[in-house]
């Protein structure tokens, strides 16, 4: 009797043995698999993705600016001013078109876009002014191309403009839309005989002043 006491008192405790390992075990695996999303969900919140931009393709971009302000001679020499439009960034408020052909009263850079085509419509009606075209060509030079935020901004220099079949400049503010592509938002033009006043190697660009047209070295495309 007293064996089989022993025996049995063996038996129980051999048991209590292997249920404690086998609770103390799930135990582990359960902490495990429940720190596991955690740490990884904690790590993916904790990263911070910045999305790359694309390298500008100064080519493209330059031939796409070329080809609005192609447009914008073309319409203005032809009196269309929805056309114009076209071209423009109509819903900036800060919009601006300017000319300059006589130096001690150039006409002031219009604000809005009704006040520009108020200007430009005065240009096609005005005493002294009326049947001037934009000359001498509509090639654009000079291009200064960046990003701005997420979109890409840029200005540009042709050498002609309003009133002349002689070489001025004009200069245009641009940015491109993810929809529309490039719309000029601002641009303003001086005869050859006001650049040492207003001219961008000589003079100070009104639109530098009163506006966003930048020259910065490290922005000049190739």
């Amino acid at each position: 009797m007293q064996s089989r006491l022993t025996w049995l008192m063996l038996v129980l405790f051999a048991i209590g043995i292997m249920s404690v390992s086998i609770v103390g075990c799930g135990g582990d695996t359960e902490e495990e698999s429940a720190e596991k999303p955690t740490a990884s969900a904690s790590s993916s919140s904790g990263e911070s993705v910045v999305a790359a931009k694309p390298p500008i393709d100064f080519a493209a971009e330059k031939a796409a600016i070329q080809e609005v302000y192609s447009a914008f001679y073309k319409a203005f020499n032809d009196n269309d001013l929805k056309a114009i439009g076209e071209t423009f960034r109509t819903n900036d408020g800060k919009v601006a078109f300017g000319t300059i052909f006589a130096g001690n009263e150039p006409v002031p850079i219009a604000f809005g876009w009704r006040n520009v085509e108020i200007a430009i419509e005065g240009l096609w009606i005005g005493i002294g002014t009326k049947g001037s075209k934009w000359g001498r060509d509509d090639v654009l030079k000079d291009f200064w191309i960046r990003y701005k935020g997420s979109k890409i901004e840029a200005s540009a220099i042709g050498y002609n403009c309003y009133k002349g079949s002689f070489p001025g400049e004009t200069h245009l503010y641009l940015m491109k839309e993810e929809k529309d592509g490039w719309k000029i938002h601002e641009l303003d033009s001086s005869t050859e005989n006001n650049l040492g006043i207003f001219g961008f190697h000589k003079g100070k660009p009104r639109l530098k002043e009163a506006g966003r047209f930048f020259t910065t070295d490290a922005d000049k495309a190739p």
